[in-house]
């Protein structure tokens, strides 16, 4: 088993790309990475809320607590080789702050950037039409 479980849009190119990376560097098997769209994924970890990991990726470490978004991203540093000053960074105070920020809106964006998959308009979905009711 996995130390570490991480739940991405696999209908996202970005998404897509940045868990092939992880994969990369992967050397010692450490991290799953689970396509939120595999039916597995609800089963597994029925604790993840599926609205919240379409808008920002969850990592589920084997005592099933749940990372989010750059917190996620700082748990998957911290596995990789040569990753830990990655983590290390994400996590310092004031950073954090700001990395949160920058992962959500990058989150927030990715389906705009993917042009190519979304020809039939089914990326719209996920693209939010400005600020939302309660801002």
């Amino acid at each position: 088993m996995a130390d570490l479980t991480v739940l991405f849009d696999g209908s996202c190119t970005l998404c897509r790309a940045s868990a092939d990376r992880v994969r990369r560097f992967d050397s010692r098997g450490r991290i799953e990475l689970l396509d939120l769209h595999d039916p597995l994924a609800a089963r597994r970890f029925p604790q993840v809320n599926r609205e919240e990991a379409m808008k920002w990726m969850q990592a589920v470490d084997r005592q099933g607590r749940i990372s989010t978004g750059a917190e996620a991203w700082a748990r998957i540093g911290s596995l990789l080789p040569g990753w830990n000053l990655l983590a290390w960074i994400l996590l310092a105070p004031g950073i954090r702050w700001l990395a949160a920020r920058i992962y959500a809106w990058i989150a927030r964006n990715r389906y705009r950037w993917n042009r190519t998959i979304c020809e039939d308009g089914s990326c719209s979905l996920h693209v939010e039409k400005g600020p939302s009711p309660r801002s």
